[in-house]
């Protein structure tokens, strides 16, 4: 099955690098309110820099400590992953991303009509300094994180623009 994903994606001109718990804490309650639970954190950091995925379990105490220790990092991306999956970046029923260039939100498209669009977006701004953003659709594997890197659709069959913010 080809399994859509609605991402509401802001960009920005460089991150406020500051309140990065208050964002975790922000993505963990969202991915809650979708009946989800962090399962694994990926970042880059100066002290996490394997480019591995790792548990919340194991790692959510040292990887937020460190962060209020002052540690800024470069990107911090929460899953939630099924206890079968296979490949995380195809897998997940909730991700969420944070780079100094954007901020993206992942939910499967049954899952959209839960949220408040309006109020994750103005959440999200408060993370980034916002230049612009978008709410579109696409196959999952079609890897919607490349397209928010990007912003070149060109190469993706399934994109379709739902709403520029």
């Amino acid at each position: 099955m080809d399994e859509k994903v609605i991402s509401i994606t802001i960009w920005g001109n460089g991150i406020q690098q500051e309140k990065w718990l208050n964002w975790y804490q922000y993505v963990e309650n969202l991915a809650k309110s979708l009946g989800y639970k962090l399962t694994h954190i990926g970042i880059q950091s100066k002290s996490f820099c394997s480019g591995k995925i790792l548990t919340v379990a194991r790692k959510k105490k040292d990887i937020l400590a460190s962060i209020a220790d002052g540690e800024k990092p470069l990107s911090l991306s929460c899953y939630s992953l099924p206890k079968d999956y296979r490949i995380a970046s195809f897998d997940y029923d909730f991700l969420c991303v944070r780079k100094e260039e954007y901020i993206s939100i992942i939910v499967k498209e049954d899952d959209y009509s839960k949220l408040n669009s309006k109020s994750v977006i103005s959440k999200l701004k408060e993370y980034i300094n916002y230049d612009y953003g978008e709410i579109y659709i696409m196959s999952k594997k079609e890897m919607p994180l490349i397209y928010a890197a990007t912003r070149n659709s060109d190469n993706i069959e399934t994109f379709s623009l739902i709403e520029e913010i």
